[in-house]
């Protein structure tokens, strides 16, 4: 008797090993995106003028009155830029996002963060429009500012064959 129940555990085993290890469609369990169909949507900022470090650079170049900002949430800001462009009515565009990091302490004593977004800002790949969103709207809305030269400490070569057309 002993024998019958030790090879029906063992099967038991085996089984729930093999079921453990079978491949699902994880998209099918759990309603996430294939790969393929993310890297389809994303749109590459590779024929930006103005990308990364250098689109924060030139957003920052606006005055807080100009980007909509109080004094005091400027000085508090960071400024973080989108890695991904974002269609704008058929354009594209660079996101700068200026936003107000706060830390908080769990009840467990951990630190956490959220971020209070305070400007959300876009500069078109060609770098000649940039857009500033209505932040309390409950819509995507945007105002049109008004286009700075570049920075020197921000133009890049293509920059500023792109500014000088």
């Amino acid at each position: 008797m002993k024998k019958i129940v030790m090879i029906i555990l063992s099967l038991c085993l085996v089984l729930s090993v093999f079921a453990a290890c079978s491949k699902k469609d994880a998209n099918e369990d759990h309603g996430n995106v294939s790969e393929s169909s993310v890297s389809e949507s994303v749109i590459t900022t590779d024929a930006a003028v103005i990308t990364e470090a250098n689109a924060i650079n030139y957003i920052k170049s606006y005055s807080a009155e100009e980007l909509g900002l109080s004094a005091e949430d400027y000085e508090s800001c960071s400024f973080m830029v989108n890695s991904a462009g974002k269609e704008i009515e058929g354009d594209y565009y660079i996101m700068v996002i200026a936003t107000v990091k706060n830390a908080h302490t769990n009840e467990d004593g951990t630190e956490s963060f959220t971020f209070d977004n305070k400007g959300e800002y876009f500069i078109r790949y060609d770098a000649k429009q940039v857009l500033r969103r209505v932040m309390d709207s409950e819509e995507d809305k945007y105002e049109e500012m008004t286009v700075k030269e570049v920075p020197s400490e921000v133009a890049t070569e293509a920059a500023s064959e792109a500014v000088s057309e």
